[in-house]
Order: structure tokens, then sequence, then C-alpha cells
């Protein structure tokens, strides 16, 4: 009886999600994509601080004493020209198996069984040719 009292609503959830499933989804419109521009710089000014040097820049001699000297002491600059070494050998390291390799080898071997084995007695009781 427990049972009868929760049917309908058991009923009416699962139509709900056999409708909620079975329903078409709906048809969305892609906007038109913009083209990219031949160029993003839009300046005609030839004028650059990228194009004077740090030392001519910075006019103080104290000041461009202590940056050369930061430099010339920065521990990051070794360690990441080391970083730097460390991807291009990876780098060297998987284009090297695409190409072909070229092995060789060799081996050398001999076999020499003790006269009183099972394998020793045999060959020094057969004769390979009659009287040898």
């Amino acid at each position: 009886m427990y049972l009868n009292n929760k049917a309908p609503y058991i009923a009416i959830l699962g139509l709900s999600i056999i409708y909620a499933g079975c329903k078409v989804p709906a048809v969305t419109n892609t906007s038109v994509l913009k083209e990219m521009p031949s160029s993003f710089s839009t300046s005609t000014d030839t004028n650059s601080i990228a194009d004077i040097n740090w030392k001519e820049y910075f006019k103080d001699s104290v000041l461009v004493a202590l940056i050369d000297t930061a430099i010339h002491n920065n521990p990051d600059v070794p360690i990441a020209l080391q970083q730097i070494e460390i991807a291009s050998n990876k780098v060297r390291a998987r284009n090297s198996e695409l190409y072909p390799s070229v092995t060789a080898g060799g081996a050398a071997g001999l076999e020499k069984v003790g006269r009183y084995t099972s394998q020793g007695a045999g060959d020094a009781s057969a004769d390979i040719t009659p009287g040898k």
C-alpha cells in the first residue's frame, strides 16, 4: 500500500526524464568571424625606446655601474642558460628518434663439455666415423 502512494509520482518523474531526453536540441546560430588584420601595430612613429642602448638611456654613471654589476653577478642568468641548453638537448634527442639508425653487433661462443658429464660421456663413446 505504501508503494501505491508513490507510484504516480514515480511515473511522472520517469515520463519527465524520458521527455527531456528525447527533446531535439535547438539550432544555434554561428557568429561570423572577423578577419585578422595584416598588422597589429598601427603606429607610424619610427622612434622607439627599444632601439636605445640602456647605457645611453640612463645618464647617471653610478646607476649604470650598479646595473652593470647586477647583470654580471646575477645567478639566474647562468641557470637560465643551462635550462635553455637542457631544453635544446631534449629537443635534439626527440628529433633524433625520427632519423634512421644503424646498429651492428657480433657474438662468439665456445661450448666445451666435461668428460664425465652425460653429454661428454655420450660424445666420447660415439664414433663419428667407424674407428674414429
